[in-house]
């Protein structure tokens, strides 16, 4: 299974990030992933133009996490 997970920063403070997984989307392949990426992210974006950014990874056979 592999995970998205986009870290995105707030423009006016770049030390103040969040890091944001699809509960839901899991890839079977690392390409899917990484398109999928360029999408989620330019739609988060579009809605929420106050943030940028940071990075984005696909994690491979990573334990889901709970929220804290």
């Amino acid at each position: 299974m592999i995970e998205l997970v986009v870290v995105y920063c707030l423009s006016a403070d770049p030390t103040h990030c969040v890091e944001k997984r699809d509960p839901t989307a899991s890839y079977g392949d690392p390409v899917a992933c990484m398109v999928s990426a360029q999408l989620s992210a330019q739609a988060y974006l579009a809605e929420h133009p106050k943030w940028q950014l940071s990075r984005w990874r696909c994690e491979v056979d990573t334990p889901k996490r709970l929220p804290a």
